[in-house]
């Protein structure tokens, strides 16, 4: 402790203080922040309920208010069935009830059946005669016996902006005509129920027809303009549903809340539109309030984390300088467990910790060198072989090679019978290399695959153990794994085969099974013999279990797991579990 750099704790205590402080600031940031919005979004769902909800009852009024141009229409209407057949008379009729009509300020005229003018009110004289059977609101007033409400259009023979209000005239349920009313766009005094609508924050409301023409705007200039151009608008219109929503008007960039609202057996719509700015500004001070009070709370809150800091950052501050120290090769000492109960607790995890690595360590120094004697005594024994089996084969190779070229010419029987010795010797060589080829690295596993390579590991098993019955299965559906990972595979398996050659001599059945599963291999080696009391794994290389502590690191390298299951008198099991690339990845 006393390699400590001078304010090094100090500067530490800092940086562990800013450190704690910084989440709880984001935190407090990201909640005001989330608090604002969510204040806003329920402000709009509000807003956009509260313009829906007045655009469907303003679409109502403005509804009742047009049809009460019908009810003068129908009635006289029904006055004229009564003289089909007697044009005179009917204009005479349609005459008296002008004034009845004069609401119509752009009059009203009769049309027969075949969509011609034949009479009209006082002053319009100049549509009698014209054709209107081309009209759309003539043909579906005609198709359904209905009132019918025109979209814009240019009224003939003015050619003034207008719509036409039209009602059809029967004569024993056959259609005998209709009675059409005009309304000038420019010169009507549309409905008075758009006008409470006009709200201080800019708002305004006006109507529009099927094709999206502008029937009545407060701005009087907009009459008669199309909302085609704006997507978002003609969308709501086309749709003819309820709706309301926030958008961005492309014509001025502001951003408006719209409301859509058709009007009821009219065909038009109602549109609402608001500034979402000015809807909003009352809201900003009640903002400013909820921010305050979640700043207030979250700078109490650094307070008292920076007052718990304090106390804890002490021990936390030793406790790092000595892991330093640690990781630099120094002298481990177990530091005194102060502080709260947590980091009490933290520092004695610490000490615990330090002393199972360095056990750990010197197991892993002792796993090493005697890894290195085992390489060096595995060199030896090749070498041994080489030079007992190999060689000597060669040698004796050499001098029947010798011996052959001598009897070549006066003894070729004896010729023969030496070539054979040299054919013999040659098979025998060549039966110890691929031998110690194939125990180097089998080559079975890198043409064939795994499950081959585990039958081929089984059958030279069964031939060195004649008492026992060696059985391989292969369970799922075959597949090819990594190269690294079938050569783990096959050197566990070999491992655990040579095992209980050694050490289990009076085993009779012995079953390797190696199952392909979705999410990675399980191998299993069980076998009858007497069984034993599996040492700790941390005890393998202490004792000189090479063997199983080698299979053990060769399943954690592919974050796999090895179970050895066994006892005394009740044989054993060994247990692979390796996870495919996918699922490590996962």
């Amino acid at each position: 402790m006393s390699n400590a750099r001078p304010g090094g704790g100090l500067r530490l205590q800092h940086r562990l203080t800013l450190i704690g402080l910084l989440p709880v600031a984001f935190f407090g940031a990201v909640v005001t922040l989330v608090s604002v919005y969510a204040f806003q979004q329920i402000s709009l769902n509000l807003v956009l309920q509260r313009n829906a909800a007045l655009a469907q009852v303003a679409a109502v009024g403005v509804a009742n208010d047009l049809h009460a141009y019908v009810r003068p229409l129908q009635t006289v209407a029904s006055a004229l069935t009564q003289h089909v057949g007697a044009p005179d008379r009917q204009e005479q009729i349609l005459r008296e009830w002008a004034p009845f009509l004069d609401s119509l300020e752009g009059g009203v005229a009769l049309l027969d059946e075949r969509g011609v003018a034949i009479a009209t009110t006082p002053g319009h004289e100049q549509r009698k005669g014209l054709d209107y059977s081309f009209r759309s609101y003539f043909q579906t007033t005609q198709a359904t016996g209905h009132p019918v409400f025109s979209a814009v259009l240019a009224e003939k023979p003015s050619g003034q902006d207008a719509v036409v209000i039209s009602t059809p005239i029967s004569n024993d349920d056959r259609f005998a005509g209709m009675l059409i009313g005009v309304l000038f766009l420019a010169h009507h005094p549309w409905s008075n129920n758009l006008e409470p609508l006009r709200t201080p924050q800019g708002g305004r409301t006006y109507l529009v027809d099927t094709a999206g023409n502008v029937i009545s705007h407060p701005d009087a200039a907009r009459i008669g303009d199309t909302i085609k151009e704006d997507a978002t608008l003609w969308q709501l219109a086309a749709e003819a549903q309820p709706a309301s929503l926030l958008y961005d008007s492309p014509s001025s960039g502001e951003r408006l809340v719209v409301s859509y609202a058709p009007l009821p057996d009219v065909g038009w719509g109602l549109i609402m539109e608001e500034p979402w700015r000015a809807i909003l500004a009352p809201t900003v001070p009640y903002q400013w309030a909820v921010g305050g009070l979640l700043t207030l709370g979250v700078t109490l809150s650094m307070v008292l984390l920076v007052l718990s800091v304090s106390r804890a950052i002490r021990p936390l501050t030793d406790l790092i300088q000595e892991a330093i120290q640690v990781s630099t090769g120094a002298i481990f000492h177990p530091l005194r467990a102060l502080g709260p109960p947590e980091v009490r607790m933290l520092i004695g995890v610490f000490n615990r910790m330090v002393i199972r690595l360095a056990e750990q360590q010197a197991t892993l120094r002792r796993y090493a060198i005697q890894v290195l004697e085992s390489q060096e005594e595995e060199r030896k024994r090749i070498s041994r072989e080489l030079h007992d089996e190999t060689v000597q084969d060669l040698v004796g190779l050499v001098q029947r090679i010798q011996l052959c070229r001598g009897a070549m010419q006066r003894d070729p029987a004896a010729a023969r019978q030496r070539l054979n010795e040299v054919q013999s010797l040659a098979e025998g060589a060549l039966a110890d290399v691929r031998r110690m080829s194939n125990d180097l690295r089998p080559f079975i596993l890198e043409d064939l695959g795994l499950s081959a390579a585990l039958h081929a590991v089984s059958e030279e098993s069964a031939a060195q153990m004649p008492a026992a019955r060696v059985h391989c299965e292969i369970v799922g559906d075959e597949r090819r794994l990594s190269p690294e990972l079938e050569l783990t595979v096959f050197r566990v398996v070999q491992e655990a085969l040579t095992n209980v050659r050694k050490h289990a001599p009076a085993a009779t059945q012995v079953n390797v099974t190696l199952y392909f599963e979705e999410w990675g291999i399980l191998v299993t080696v069980e076998d009858n013999g007497p069984g034993f009391q599996p040492p700790d794994i941390q005890a393998l290389a202490r004792h000189g279990h090479l063997g199983l502590a080698g299979m053990y690191e060769r399943a954690s390298l592919f974050d796999g797991e090895l179970s050895i299951t066994s006892a005394p008198g009740e044989g054993t099991t060994i247990t692979l579990h390796l996870p495919s690339p996918r699922e490590r990845e996962g």
